[in-house]
């Protein structure tokens, strides 16, 4: 299993983050992509993967801090972004939802952190909330012939999901597809999208240490917890859990070059 999106610099796992780290190798975990999503946990995410053979670090400013993208922090995130070990430009993109920056601000982080990725030919790793519509004109602006990255807890429509799968990204999900019970009366809508969604573009992912999945709801999540969200997949597609790891895992590594 590949977890694509986790958060172990994160001070929930101060107490033990080596031993989290280990249940999930232990477990049948292969490798772990420790996303970065402003200066410090881009700074955390590189040293956890300099220290870790099979952790991998993204490097980026969330929306949500977009004020703090300048030239300088800029910078330092291409610097960061430089080592081998960091394989992708992220967290970055829109979220209109809690508005803690302006739309304006945020889509001005957004392009020039997705041209930074673009001159160094690494893929994104994309956050979204309420903003799919602008999110969509923004990446068609940038389609290039090596344009690649994920679209990261993806919860919206089939027919936005068909948008991102044309531009070439990868739709990642999370526990929050475990959240839903009644599959066969009112299907929700992101199990129409998971049943549509070919499997060559599938990406599982925690967000840890939030959204853990059923059953451990409640709790803090943690990457081995990803099993639980690739179970939900085969359940949902009707194959079985093996193929679901293997495919996604293939995915992520062809993706992120690890």
């Amino acid at each position: 299993m590949i977890d694509t999106h986790a958060h172990i610099d994160f001070k929930e796992y101060n107490k033990d983050r080596e031993e989290v780290i280990k249940r999930f190798f232990n477990n049948g975990g292969e490798k772990m992509i420790n996303v970065g999503c402003d200066l410090q946990s881009s700074k955390r995410s590189y040293k956890l993967a300099k220290n870790n053979e099979n952790i991998f670090a993204s490097a980026g400013i969330h929306p949500h801090d977009a004020d703090s993208v300048n030239k300088n922090s800029l910078k330092i995130i291409e610097e960061i972004a430089m080592h081998y070990k960091t394989i992708a430009i992220g967290e970055i993109g829109l979220d209109f939802f809690k508005g803690t920056t302006s739309r304006e601000k945020q889509i001005e982080a957004f392009r020039l952190q997705i041209e930074l990725a673009d001159n160094h030919n690494m893929p994104v790793i994309i956050h979204c909330r309420d903003a799919h519509n602008d999110l969509i004109d923004i990446l068609k602006e940038y389609k290039t012939s090596n344009w690649k990255g994920v679209i990261h807890c993806f919860t919206a429509s089939w027919e936005i999901a068909k948008e991102y799968i044309n531009l070439g990204f990868y739709i990642g999900f999370t526990g929050i597809i475990t959240y839903y019970k009644d599959e066969f009366n009112n299907k929700p809508e992101i199990f129409k999208v998971i049943n549509n969604i070919p499997l060559d573009r599938i990406l599982i992912e925690t967000d840890c240490p939030y959204l853990s999945p059923i059953p451990k709801r409640g709790k803090r999540n943690e990457p081995l917890y990803v099993k639980h969200v690739a179970e939900k997949i085969a359940h949902i597609k009707k194959i079985s859990f093996e193929e679901v790891k293997n495919i996604t895992s293939k995915n992520a590594k062809k993706l992120f070059g690890i």
